[in-house]
């Protein structure tokens, strides 16, 4: 079932309007938990993941407007944890995903227990890596240089075939019918269709240390990337995090490429269990 025992609801936050899924468990003894997604999904990316965690977590998956800012993201997202009355919350992230949830632990460290970081590195972990191989691996950068028939198709028939087409031939099964329409339906696609374009500040992904300066993650930190991902392959992501994390960083890889949440959901889903849980904190201590 997708999305098994979750909510669907919209929220207006600054004026744009959220669409999210919420679930698990409720009560003062929850432990909230803030998946946000990558691109170019939504949060229909976790229809897996959810579910898998949601007997220990009060869940909230949200959707990332592909028009708005890595800062105006952040402080929706702090409004929205807050609107459920949530003051203190874990927030783990995919891909852009997961450097909004960077840039909540840096603007509100006295919110954010726990920070999970899967398949992403900081933006200047890609410094000096602009050889031909990494261009074509990101192949929207050197688009008429892929083998066919990527170009042709993606070019005529894009954003429906890219699903199948850009996924490497193993894992062309791994996205749910019912995500797929989502993504394509309340994408990123389709915001450029409305005109908005990608995110109004052009370095927004990626760049939440490059601009932290002397501030650094105070809060513990988990580390995933795919073991057929490029994240592995081109860096050492624990490194790369290092220079703005002050705790320890846990995690490692997982038998994926980059999209683990829907190529490994239950992995995935053992490894955020065991990270994110908590002793069941003091009332008062965990609104507070």
């Amino acid at each position: 079932m997708f999305f098994a025992g979750f909510h669907y609801e919209e929220m207006t936050l600054s004026g744009t309007r959220y669409r999210m899924r919420t679930g698990g468990v409720a009560g003062w003894k929850a432990e909230p938990l803030l998946l946000l997604h990558g691109q170019p999904q939504t949060h229909a990316m976790w229809h897996q993941g959810a579910p898998a965690v949601a007997d220990r977590f009060a869940v909230v998956c949200a959707d990332l407007p592909a028009h708005l800012t890595q800062d105006e993201l952040a402080h929706d997202m702090l409004t929205l944890m807050s609107r459920f009355g949530h003051r203190r919350f874990s927030v783990a992230g995919h891909d852009f995903g997961a450097h909004v949830a960077a840039q909540l632990a840096l603007d509100a460290p006295d919110r954010i227990q726990r920070l999970g970081l899967v398949e992403a590195v900081p933006l200047l972990g890609h410094a000096g890596r602009q050889d031909m191989a990494f261009s074509l691996a990101g192949y929207e950068a050197c688009w008429f240089a892929q083998l066919h028939p990527k170009p042709e198709a993606l070019q005529m028939k894009a954003p429906d075939d890219w699903f199948s087409l850009a996924a490497p031939d193993e894992a062309r099964e791994i996205f749910h019918p019912e995500a797929v329409a989502d993504y394509l339906l309340e994408g990123p696609w389709n915001e450029e269709l409305r005109g908005h374009g990608a995110a109004a500040d052009g370095s927004a992904p990626m760049r939440e240390l490059e601009r932290g300066g002397h501030r650094r993650i105070g809060c513990p930190v988990m580390l995933v990337w795919g073991t057929r991902g490029r994240i592995g392959g081109w860096y050492d992501p624990r490194a790369l995090w290092r220079e703005g994390v002050e705790s320890d960083i846990t995690g490692g890889p997982i038998e994926a490429g980059h999209f683990i949440p829907e190529e490994s959901p239950q992995p995935l889903a053992m490894m955020f269990r065991e990270f994110f849980a908590t002793e069941v904190p003091d009332n008062e201590a965990w609104f507070r």
